[in-house]
């Protein structure tokens, strides 16, 4: 089910009622998955047994999150999105964690989140094929499969991106080899026709670190040559070229956001403008006839003016937690471990990188993908370390005679 739910993240868009309550198929999803895991807690007669370097900050992280809901101008829609971008999030970062204890079980995890990604990934694929051959794609507005926006499928796909490329970089045999380079191809080209330029930057960073992270002289100059070449294909594509041509209006678009953000924090710089209360806080500093928009489009501002102070240290020390754990730990890590530090590093990179220029983690996917992203790095360096500790008799036991 911890699989399930990472391969269902899209299906928040399947949204209905229980009663009087709003709900998605995501979040019944995630409860399922809450209810047999305590189920399987009562069966072997144990307590959750996870304890995480993070566990601080994150109750730091929720508690920052309660002021978000007393602050906001509307406390329902603050409580809906705390519920599911926080509560239900981090419990399925601590029952996987908990759960997910051998290679096998990690590797069933990914395969089956691998499945619903590339399935997302395909959808992209063909929904803009489809659109381009009936001369309908808008460059402003591309088509996004089971989303709002292109923009936000790009978001949702980044990570996986960067996981397949852990594969491709360090298999631990041939065929998960040739499946992360499928899967990477797959993605790849995916997230080229969302048509995001923030996704193209975080692309181009991506791919310097994954230069970087290649073992072999020989064979880094391979991928060096192989993503020049992919580079100049993608550039001489007409609708790419179109998309890039249009950044001036972006570029200027967003620091009027930033500033008006800026403006309205140097009034809030405690409480921010509470969950969901952005719009309605920066209302005065916003130019008359301007979009509203429900964030400032970074991050880092978005975190501070929903959560407060308090709230973007909290998620600070957990995002660059990740980052500085899962860089320490890449060199030690052996056998599957090693390209899911690999990949979590990756993705978060990714997230830094787009979170210039947009709010990745505030959505329903995005902040569940955000906490499985760090379950299966804290499930990986777990492994690794154990692994390192096994005495060097168990693997050189004696064969069984035939």
């Amino acid at each position: 089910m911890v699989g399930t739910t990472a391969a269902c993240l899209p299906l928040y868009v399947v949204r209905y009622r229980i009663g009087p309550l709003p709900t998605t198929l995501l979040e019944n999803l995630i409860w399922i998955t809450v209810a047999m895991y305590l189920l399987s807690l009562w069966s072997e007669r144990r307590r959750p047994a996870a304890r995480t370097p993070f566990d601080i900050p994150i109750l730091l992280l929720l508690g920052a999150g309660v002021i978000g809901i007393i602050v906001s101008p509307d406390h329902n829609r603050a409580l809906g999105i705390y519920r599911a971008y926080f509560v239900e999030a981090i419990l399925i970062f601590y029952v996987a964690v908990d759960l997910v204890r051998t290679k096998d079980e990690l590797r069933t995890v990914l395969l089956i989140a691998a499945a619903g990604a590339l399935t997302m990934a395909g959808g992209q694929t063909v929904l803009f094929v489809a659109t381009l051959a009936r001369h309908s794609v808008q460059i402003d507005d591309a088509p996004s499969f089971l989303n709002t926006s292109a923009n936000a499928v790009a978001l949702f796909l980044e990570p996986p991106l960067a996981f397949a490329a852990g594969f491709t970089l360090f298999p631990t045999t041939v065929k998960e080899r040739w499946l992360g380079v499928a899967s990477l191809s797959l993605l790849l080209v995916a997230m080229v026709l969302t048509l995001s330029r923030a996704a193209y930057v975080a692309l181009a960073v991506l791919a310097v670190v994954l230069v970087l992270s290649v073992p072999s002289r020989r064979l880094r100059l391979g991928v060096v040559g192989a993503l020049a070449l992919v580079s100049l294909l993608v550039l001489e594509l007409p609708f790419i070229s179109q998309r890039l041509g249009t950044l001036n209006h972006s570029v200027e678009l967003r620091l009027s956001i930033y500033n008006q953000a800026l403006s309205m924090l140097k009034q809030r710089p405690i409480l921010g403008a509470g969950i969901s209360g952005f719009p309605i806080r920066v209302a005065p500093f916003r130019p008359e006839g301007q979009e509203i928009e429900l964030y400032p489009h970074d991050l880092w501002l978005t975190t501070w003016s929903e959560l407060g102070l308090l709230g973007l240290i909290a998620f600070a020390a957990i995002f660059f937690g990740l980052l500085w754990r899962g860089w320490r730990a890449l060199t030690r890590a052996q056998d599957i471990y090693r390209p899911v530090i690999w990949g979590s590093i990756g993705a978060l990179l990714l997230y830094l990188v787009h979170g210039l220029f947009d709010s990745p983690y505030w959505k329903n996917d995005l902040s569940v993908e955000f906490w499985l992203i760090a379950a299966l790095q804290v499930i990986a360096i777990r492994g690794a370390k154990a692994a390192a500790q096994e005495p060097d008799s168990v693997s050189s036991t004696r064969a069984a005679p035939h």
